[in-house]
């Protein structure tokens, strides 16, 4: 099995809490759109390396999808296994 990248865990973890929310018949509409689009923000953030990441920009993008999703159980736990892949994610 090869290594992956610490930003390939995190993209792997996005695309999990992606199709969770495509899935998940509980999440509103409403929220489903919405967190698809602060997804593929925050997506975007981690496809360079991560000396190039604005510690800020990931960080507040993350807070940001934690209030959003964390009343979901299984989304909550996927966001909080990203905090082992960037440091900016606390």
């Amino acid at each position: 099995m090869p290594e992956r990248t610490d930003e390939e865990m995190v993209l792997r973890l996005i695309h999990r809490i992606k199709l969770l929310i495509a899935t998940n018949d509980e999440i509103p509409i409403e929220t489903k759109l919405q967190s698809q689009g602060m997804l593929k923000e925050f997506e975007k953030l981690f496809t360079v390396p991560q000396d190039e990441q604005d510690p800020d920009e990931v960080h507040g993008q993350y807070n940001d999808l934690y209030i959003e999703l964390s009343e979901y159980a299984d989304l909550e736990a996927l966001l909080l296994a990203m905090r082992n892949f960037s440091p900016y994610i606390d």
